[in-house]
């Protein structure tokens, strides 16, 4: 019997404890039976440290990884090795992730299309494989050496059921041959657009500004293809991309419970779209950990959505002082930040939001509710989403 394969990645720096990340919800209220089997990555940097020095190395790997990719090799072959021994013809494969997590399964979900999944007694490859995946992005577009690999080694072809991620952020620091084997920041192939995916969905923060936290937006309007030798008649890509109030953290979730009300609703959101397409959530904790509602059996409490609740400000302390680092004007996206010599200071810069986005309608509600919040990066004209 077809069964779904579920793999969740954790962003950086959302520790296993009291104040669980979006992604830490979604896998406790997951169904685990013989027909749902479940993967949770805690990522770079989200076990809990004791010590300080313990917390100082791991707040810095996070930081890392966000800006580098760095344990993006270690996140992605684990969740790989979990799908290749797991998978069976004709299963539905489900990937979710946050921060540097969402990048994690994009990455993921990249690698299966171009190299595809090894059966389970080839797994002493993946390394090789990875590298020849990695290398398509070092070649500047050349897959020839993937493809190759892929003829040798017999990846098998599997669709994507739903890829569903909470405002993806990361880079990956790859040599350039063309470049004198100079370090780049690059993106890797097939995480921007892949037809390997039937649904997508991203979950965005409206009122994140870091440097380091610059949005990955995925290209709207491809074809679901999986197979790129198949005669018949390829489908739209179910994509939708939708814009919530907060910053990243209140859009992927992972402050104190109490603070917590706004992260519910791309939560909410993310679930009600992946139940629809086939996930199996288990009702009492959705209603417990999302809704806020009481069970006997639990001592803890969560917060309901609320669009009153607490928006955070990310951009503190050290995160405050690197928009204060010039920056070069190409990678500008807030058209009123001036520019000098080729250079500008990004000063918390709004991410830019295209006339005609998805804005959710709790943000809209929060405009209602809270006379301070007035985002500046509203289009005139948007979709509403419910």
């Amino acid at each position: 019997m077809p069964k779904n394969i579920v793999v969740c990645c954790d962003g950086t720096g959302n520790e296993i404890g009291v104040n669980m990340s979006n992604v830490l919800k979604l896998y406790r209220m997951l169904e685990k039976d013989d027909d749902q089997v479940v993967y949770y990555d805690p990522g770079v940097g989200t076990l809990g440290q004791r010590k300080t020095w313990g917390r100082i190395s791991q707040n810095a790997k996070g930081v890392l990884g966000l800006g580098t990719g760095y344990g993006l090799d270690d996140d992605v072959l684990g969740a790989y090795r979990f799908l290749a021994e797991h998978y069976s013809e004709g299963d539905q494969v489900f990937l979710f992730g946050f921060s540097r997590g969402a990048y994690s399964v994009r990455v993921l979900a990249g690698f299966i299309h171009l190299l595809g999944l090894l059966h389970q007694d080839q797994l002493n490859y993946v390394g090789y494989a990875f590298a020849a995946y990695k290398r398509a992005a070092m070649d500047g577009e050349d897959l020839s050496v993937a493809w190759h690999f892929r003829r040798i080694v017999g990846g098998r072809t599997i669709p994507i059921k739903f890829l569903g991620v909470w405002d993806t952020v990361a880079s990956v620091i790859v040599p350039r041959p063309d470049r004198f084997y100079i370090p780049s920041l690059e993106t890797l192939p097939y995480t921007l657009q892949n037809p390997s995916v039937e649904v997508f969905r991203q979950a965005i923060a409206i009122d994140e500004f870091r440097r380091m936290f610059r949005l990955r937006r995925w290209k709207e309007g491809q074809e679901f293809k999986p197979n790129r030798f198949s005669t018949s008649q390829p489908r739209k890509q179910d994509s939708r991309q939708v814009w919530f109030a907060g910053c990243h953290s209140d859009i992927g979730g992972g402050y104190p419970e109490d603070e917590s009300g706004l992260s519910k609703f791309p939560l909410r959101w993310m679930i009600q779209q992946a139940k629809a397409n086939g996930l199996s959530v288990n009702t009492s904790m959705f209603n417990h950990l999302v809704e806020g509602k009481a069970r006997s059996d639990s001592e803890h409490e969560y917060a309901e959505p609320s669009v009153s609740a607490k928006l955070h400000v990310s951009a503190t302390g050290a995160w405050r002082i690197l928009e204060w680092v010039p920056k070069k004007m190409k990678w500008r996206e807030w058209p009123k930040r001036k520019g000098l010599l080729g250079y500008y200071l990004p000063h918390c810069e709004p991410r830019v939001i295209p006339e005609g986005a998805k804005i959710h309608e709790s943000a809209l509600h929060r405009k209602e509710a809270v006379s301070s919040y007035r985002p500046q990066n509203l289009p005139a004209a948007y979709d509403l989403e419910m």
